[in-house]
């Protein structure tokens, strides 16, 4: 059965004449009841009565055309909604990434891009995983990917925008908020907020390992999934935590800052992307944020050199 049929079975439907529904389609009586035939012999059985002077549906047959026009229908419509996607994809990028990215550079890069493109629109996905990212990728349900580890195979290609150092976070009132660094030996006695493996797996490996090398396991007192979330926690007292430097821009009154040390302590922020199959459009995207991570990095080395 094809779609041919099917519309030859709906004119003879709707003429109820074999004659005016072939001129109809631009085909001979005989071709036409060719095709006919053949759609009934698959379907096994009569869609019309047929005499020499008159046709008529057959009970299945009246039942038959209504699925048939909803068939064509539905393939209309799917033909435009694929066309329509297919001109739009160039106005349309879709986004995932950690929530630094999504907080802190995502907006300074939609609003460099919309100076010369200010029609695309923007689709922010939320995604938790790397690996998950990847997927996105590969399956081409999102453009452009932020995620904290390098993603390189032969399908994805990733850029590291950017290295950070983990920090300390305290409370204001708590005595070590005074200190120029801290260690891990400085915090073992303190209560510490911490993060479930499987949500903030980087984070989470840099506090048990940096304990595992002196020996002691860390007091957690409950594990956060949001970074927000934790700062209350911590500006409450509930505990310290190792966050990366970025939460300064996010953090609360009453919360400090120090040093995490040793300072190799890092965190990194990549830019992921398809390796072919980009629209134009993805591209210019992926050109302005490697411009607006440029501009934030040399903005950052002349705040520190001041």
């Amino acid at each position: 059965m094809d779609i041919r049929q099917l519309e030859c079975f709906i004119a003879v439907a709707e003429e109820l004449h074999f004659r005016r529904a072939g001129e109809r389609l631009g085909l001979s009586q005989s071709a036409l009841s060719e095709r006919i035939s053949a759609l009934e012999h698959e379907l096994g059985a009569r869609l019309f009565f047929r005499t020499t002077r008159q046709v008529s549906l057959t009970q299945a047959g009246s039942e038959f055309v209504k699925d048939s026009k909803r068939i064509l229908a539905d393939i209309d419509s799917s033909i435009s909604n694929f066309r329509h996607t297919a001109e739009s994809d160039l106005q349309h990028i879709r986004v995932s990434g950690v929530d630094e990215a999504i907080s802190m550079l995502l907006p300074k890069t939609l609003l460099k891009f919309r100076e010369t493109d200010p029609k695309v629109h923007v689709q922010v996905l939320e995604i938790s995983s790397s690996e998950q990212h990847a997927q996105e990728l590969i399956a081409h349900r999102t453009d452009v990917a932020f995620v904290r580890t390098a993603q390189d195979d032969e399908y994805i290609k990733s850029e590291l925008l950017h290295r950070q150092p983990i920090v300390v976070v305290l409370s204001d009132k708590n005595p070590l908020s005074n200190s120029t660094s801290l260690s891990t030996t400085d915090i073992i006695d303190q209560p510490i907020v911490g993060y479930p493996r499987h949500a903030r797996p980087i984070l989470h490996e840099a506090l048990w390992s940096n304990f595992r090398q002196v020996g002691v396991q860390p007091n957690i007192v409950c594990e956060i999934i949001d970074k927000s979330t934790l700062l209350q926690f911590v500006a409450q007292g509930l505990g310290i935590a190792l966050a990366p430097k970025w939460v300064q821009n996010i953090a609360p009154p009453g919360v400090c800052f120090v040093p995490f040390e040793p300072l190799e302590n890092n965190i990194d922020l990549y830019l992921a992307f398809r390796k072919s199959g980009n629209s134009k459009t993805v591209e210019n995207f992926i050109e302005t944020v490697r411009k607006v991570s440029l501009d934030a990095k040399e903005h950052n080395q002349i705040s520190l050199n001041k």
